[in-house]
């Protein structure tokens, strides 16, 4: 039931909503141009060595406390670079010469990436290092179509831009140049870029697969969460039915308790709301992290330019490892516990009206107040959870007790079958249900096959039982005629 998440990688920058410029990648993963996170950085202040991603607001520590020492993102780079040529090949504005800047551009060197007027297009057949690129004219139809599917396009060094990122440093896991290599990476392992590109295509991959158990079953568990957020909604709103109806009946005296406990059940379903809420957003983070790096990893590992991948690899793999790792600590069950509950108790109504009814969750139920004993019970359960409560027995039943058998009988009169679990010698037995479905029971306890009587019109205070953990309190009483427990709100 896990649905596609991954989001689409766009060309434009989130912040100036541009092609990217000089793009660098934030540990989140997420990239924006170098000079917009510049302006974040002077508007956050100088003395903060930390900046918060645009998109998510996660707080990223800078290296140094600078923007410079970010991850530059190669790969979106090219990406750009690419993009921008083919628009620009699209379009039937002309596009001026890159070479000379003065006159309008008739083709598009792909060795060296530049547009070229026809001036610089006659030099750059003439001169001998370049009189074998391939150009490609743009007033052709099928000019995009002519352009090759990945420009390997060097990649140079931030620090000395004039020389070009040959080399990955194994210790620190990214691309130098050979001037850093006796500086910033003295004593490191180095090999050439292009030996360790395949490997660092490897792990991406890998990284990609590893991916594909952490999505589903936290995509679940969303949905899992959004039906339960409905059935608070709709619970709440027969909790509040439930009390409106009860309240009616005690008319004027009953008015002001009655707002009181819808007020209290509004809050109630607020904060369980909210709580599952928090978990969502949690879930959802962490899906959205997931589908980001794993689109992210999948992207890049499809290049042939080891720059490319090589630029990015650490920064991908480190964040969908500790994902994974987050997901692996992460509980994907939604919190059963905090159902709406009401309580309307109607003894001397006239003299504690002040007090009469209660709305509360699951958690505020004291057991040792609610456990089952001379017919009155709290059975309160979950859908496929067992849930064990005493009954009482009519008196001289020990030699028929292995006969004794109990049933749960829903709304619609289908049948569930209960289980005995010990006959205790006080008369009471306790008896095990595990609901299979929402709604309303019946509780039938039979032997040899006759239903246990009782007096007739025996009142009882008992309690609805909800599989959904509702719990509503009502008149009760057995039929000495069925021996089947009955009631009405």
């Amino acid at each position: 039931m896990a649905e596609n998440t991954s989001p689409a990688i766009t060309m434009t920058c989130e912040v100036c909503s541009e092609y990217y410029t000089d793009p660098l990648m934030l540990p989140c993963l997420h990239s924006f141009c170098k000079k917009c996170l510049i302006k974040a950085k002077e508007k956050q202040g100088s003395a903060d060595t930390s900046l918060k991603c645009p998109t998510c607001d996660t707080s990223v520590n800078l290296p140094d406390g600078n923007i410079e020492g970010l991850t530059q993102n190669l790969w979106l780079a090219q990406q750009v670079r690419e993009a921008s040529v083919k628009d620009k090949m699209s379009k039937k504005e002309s596009t001026l010469c890159e070479q000379c800047s003065d006159d309008t551009a008739v083709t598009f060197c792909c060795e060296c990436w530049l547009f070229l007027c026809d001036f610089c297009k006659t030099a750059h057949k003439r001169i001998k290092t370049t009189s074998q690129h391939k150009l490609v004219d743009m007033g052709k139809e099928s000019a995009i179509e002519e352009l090759p599917v990945t420009a390997q396009q060097p990649v140079y060094c931030p620090r000395h831009p004039r020389s070009e990122l040959l080399y990955y440093c194994n210790d620190c896991e990214v691309m130098t140049c050979l001037n850093c290599l006796p500086t910033k990476h003295k004593d490191h392992a180095y090999d050439d870029y292009i030996d360790v590109g395949e490997t660092a295509r490897k792990a991406l991959k890998e990284s990609v697969a590893s991916c594909d158990g952490v999505i589903p079953p936290v995509t679940e568990a969303i949905a899992n969460g959004k039906k339960m957020l409905e059935q608070i909604a709709t619970h709440k709103e027969e909790v509040s039915k439930k009390i409106k109806e009860t309240f009616e009946e005690l008319k004027a005296a009953l008015d002001k308790r009655c707002n009181d406990l819808q007020m209290e059940t509004e809050e109630i379903a607020s904060a369980k709301r909210n709580s599952v809420e928090k978990q969502l957003d949690g879930f959802c983070k962490l899906v959205k992290q997931v589908s980001h790096g794993r689109h992210l990893a999948s992207s890049v590992s499809e290049r042939t330019n080891p720059g490319e991948v090589l630029s990015v690899k650490k920064l991908i793999t480190n964040q969908l490892e500790e994902c994974i790792e987050e997901c692996k600590k992460l509980p994907l069950e939604i919190e059963d516990k905090g159902a709406i509950l009401t309580r309307l108790d109607s003894p001397s109504l006239s003299k504690k009206i002040n007090e009469f009814g209660n709305v509360f969750k699951l958690e505020q139920l004291e057991p040792t107040l609610y456990s089952i004993d001379s017919g009155l019970a709290i059975p309160l359960a979950t859908v496929e959870k067992e849930r064990k409560f005493k009954v009482a027995l009519p008196a001289g039943i020990d030699k028929a007790a292995s006969y004794l058998k109990a049933s749960f009988i829903k709304s619609d009169g289908s049948k569930e079958e209960g289980r005995v679990v010990i006959v205790n010698d006080n008369n009471t037995a306790i008896v095990s249900c595990t609901p299979q479905s929402i709604g309303g029971y019946e509780l039938s306890v039979t032997i040899r096959g006759h239903h246990i009587k009782e007096e007739d019109s025996l009142r009882t205070i008992d309690n609805y039982y909800d599989a959904t953990g509702f719990l509503w309190s009502y008149q009760s009483w057995y039929n000495a005629a069925t021996g089947m427990r009955t009631g009405s709100l």
